[in-house]
């Protein structure tokens, strides 16, 4: 062992020898001198499965172990429930020689372990968001005692907080915490898919990003294999259901990716991920219809998505880690580090939106030592037709996958996005503060949530302006003191059972089966009485719907529809559709790519060459233009106000803006208007009929919303680039 494994507590050693490592990885060593002996706030980067977790605690645990104290010293938040269990069993183990006590807090834990630790706190605390949350509604009186002594904050995950609702959520909660509890904790964060760490340090220390130091460990990158297979669905396919055994005719589509993965995936442990509910769905469908039909003693094939009942969501995660051969389909609910075992292969059905995505997934193959990963990447474009759009020709699905590889392979990532007010979050949590206080100062609230806190963005007249549509909408009130308080309308929402979560929630009811819950389903997409429905790979019948209770009973049933799901769309970065263009100007092959897909690629690249897009970014014809701006999705966002500012038609897809019977003039003089800046923000923000995005958008002024808009989803800047781009030739 390393003069690292020497700075150790002598208990926290013995825990190392007693589990038979060998040696410490070089990320360990770097971190164990860090955390000993310096007092800077860190991120961990490394590969998945490169001991991110050891590397934090083997120090932290050390400390612990030296210098005891009655409160809870170490506070781990995790975005995921399963992975706090997961991370639990492994903690536990290397504390117990120690004699620190470890504790959950989230959803699933008993109020008997919950009561114990607010008697009896100490070593450390694993938990997620909205479970702190929770402690800072309930348990407000305890926060001082529990956390009295808190020494580190540990971030698993980090980048799946880089400002989104969550993060900017947590990143509140952990100011409140200082706050609340007089403490002033180091903060590390984990992680193995953060490309700039500017924003990652300005996450764990807003007011002194350079104090965040950066551990990364290159050498645990892992062999790579990927295949590409292309596919085409034909028109109505997905109508289709199973195929006959007698046909001559070789599947295509979904049900040929179905019987790809059959051949390939029927052994040892997988995961294949789909960008959607539905498709997970409908796969796994068209694998259990195959699985009957070809009379296989078992199904190796499970279901692991969101809308899955949590007992369903558990089995199939007992399965996967039991060493049997079984594959999920699944969404990105086992994208995070949940230790699944020895995943062999990563099947990938559509390319991901973004290439952070993709990594994540990659990471959870080959985890154990010497072992490549996998990755197997489906294409599902739609064939090619008399009515298919030119976006449609180029085959978008096959050359974003091209791209993300590409991309990948130069190890870039998408920088988080930094330009969000979160003023939905900010009335959660000027809510959240007045139900733990009692009552407050205005001043003590701005101090509280944006001087000292996470929405510093939001200044004080923006501020006072959430404060006064609070109380317009009587969340909150005013006394004659100057404290504010909590209306009645604002106390029943902080009462609501969701109310924890800074993120938006449906209204959903529970799929049963004889008492047995299946899942759920958002009251939008459930079919009517008598009707069918696919869920958890099944078959079903409604047979009654329950309004009362959220309930709706179903039957087995040979009968199907498509499933309804809302999601499953993402917004491409800038960087990705530039790759795409290039992927289709180059003339180079790409070992991955199947037959099928360098076939398709040919034909994309002919299309590409004979619309001239290499030269011309625009298409005329005779139903109107075709503007391709290469600029990603913020820009053609943009670009679709500007026409409808200017009375246009026009429909967009990923790739362009297709504006429908205009004369070539026309166009020609609003793309000059663009670029000349004559579309103002205060006017393309007029043209939006609804700004509410976030969960308590509907309390926050339409001033401010309108702000928002323009700062997050708009890129003017970005659409006048566009514009003024030189035509080729």
């Amino acid at each position: 062992m390393s003069a690292a494994f020497a700075k150790l507590h002598s208990k926290i050693q013995e825990a190392i020898w007693n589990q038979q490592w060998d040696e410490l990885r070089p990320l360990q060593v770097d971190a164990i001198q860090a955390v000993l002996d310096s007092n800077d706030h860190l991120i961990l980067a490394s590969a998945t499965a490169s001991g991110k977790t050891e590397a934090a605690f083997l120090p932290i645990l050390s400390q612990l172990a030296a210098e005891p104290a009655d409160s809870v010293q170490a506070l781990y938040v995790s975005p995921l429930k399963a992975l706090i269990n997961d991370q639990f069993r492994r903690l536990e183990d290397l504390c117990a020689y120690a004699q620190i006590p470890v504790h959950r807090w989230h959803g699933d834990v008993s109020a008997t372990d919950k009561q114990r630790l607010r008697k009896r706190p100490g070593g450390v605390l694993l938990i997620t968001p909205e479970s702190l949350e929770s402690q800072f509604i309930n348990h407000d009186r305890y926060l001082r005692r529990i956390y009295a002594h808190l020494q580190f904050v540990v971030i698993d995950e980090l980048h799946s907080f880089l400002d989104n609702v969550r993060g900017i959520h947590l990143r509140s909660l952990l100011a409140r915490l200082n706050i609340a509890a007089a403490v002033n904790p180091r903060r590390l964060g984990l992680s193995a898919t953060i490309g700039d760490f500017a924003p990652a340090q300005a996450f764990l220390c807003a007011d002194a990003p350079c104090a965040v130091r950066v551990l990364q460990d290159s050498s645990q990158q892992k062999e790579l294999r990927v295949g590409v297979k292309a596919h085409v669905e034909l028109p109505e396919a997905g109508e289709s259901d199973e195929r006959d055994p007698t046909s001559s005719s070789a599947p295509a589509g979904l049900a040929a990716i179905a019987e790809d993965i059959a051949q390939r995936f029927r052994t040892e442990s997988n995961l294949i991920f789909c960008n959607s509910r539905r498709q997970t769905e409908l796969l796994a469908d068209k694998l259990r219809v195959l699985v009957e039909r070809e009379h296989w003693p078992r199904n190796p094939f499970l279901l692991h998505h969101g809308s899955l009942s949590r007992e369903l969501r558990e089995d199939a995660e007992r399965e996967l880690k039991s060493g049997q051969p079984v594959t999920a389909i699944c969404t990105s609910t086992l994208e995070m580090g949940i230790d699944l075992g020895a995943v062999r292969a990563i099947g990938q059905v559509g390319p991901t939106w973004s290439v952070t995505s993709l990594v994540q997934r990659l990471g959870r193959s080959g985890r154990r030592e010497g072992e490549p990963q996998i990755l197997r990447l489906y294409t599902l474009d739609d064939a090619v037709t008399e009515h298919s759009s030119l976006t449609d020709r180029l085959f978008p699905e096959l050359i974003r996958a091209i791209a993300l590889l590409e991309l990948h392979r130069e190890h870039w990532l998408e920088p988080p996005e930094s330009d969000r007010f979160h003023f939905s979050t900010c009335v959660h949590q000027v809510l959240s503060v007045l139900r733990q206080t009692g009552g407050a100062l205005a001043a003590h609230l701005h101090d509280v949530l944006c001087r000292r806190g996470a929405f510093q963005r939001i200044d004080q007249g923006q501020f006072e302006n959430l404060l006064h549509g609070l109380a317009e909408k009587e969340l909150i009130e005013q006394m004659q003191t100057g404290e504010i308080i909590l209306a009645p309308t604002g106390e029943r929402i902080v009462e609501s059972r969701d109310f924890y979560a800074a993120f938006a929630s449906r209204i959903e009811y529970r799929i049963e089966h004889d008492g047995q819950p299946i899942g759920v389903l958002s009251q939008d997409n459930i079919p009517a009485e008598g009707e069918f429905l696919l869920l958890a790979g099944r078959r079903w019948r409604v047979n009654l719907i329950d309004h009362g209770s959220k309930r709706v009973s179903v039957s087995p049933a040979k009968g199907w529809k498509q499933p309804q799901f809302t999601g499953g769309i993402g917004a491409l970065h800038p960087v990705i559709t530039q790759r795409m263009k290039r992927v289709l100007i180059d003339e180079s092959g790409y070992p991955f790519l199947n037959i099928a897909a360098t076939q398709l690629l040919a034909e994309a690249r002919q299309v590409f060459v004979r619309a001239d897009l290499n030269a011309h970014d625009a298409v005329i014809s005779l139903n109107g233009v075709e503007w391709f701006p290469w600029h990603g999705s913020r820009v053609l966002l943009t670009l679709e106000l500007c026409a409808k500012a200017d009375g246009l038609k026009t429909d967009r897809d990923d790739l362009s803006i297709r504006y429908q019977k205009l004369a070539v003039a026309d166009f020609v003089g609003h793309r000059a208007r663009i670029a000349s800046g004559a579309f103002t923000a205060d006017q393309l923000m007029m043209l939006v009929p609804d700004l509410q995005r976030d969960r308590f958008d509907e309390y926050v002024p339409e001033a401010l919303l309108r702000q928002a808009f323009v700062a997050e989803a708009l890129d003017l800047p970005g659409a006048q680039m566009a514009a003024a781009a030189p035509e080729k030739g």
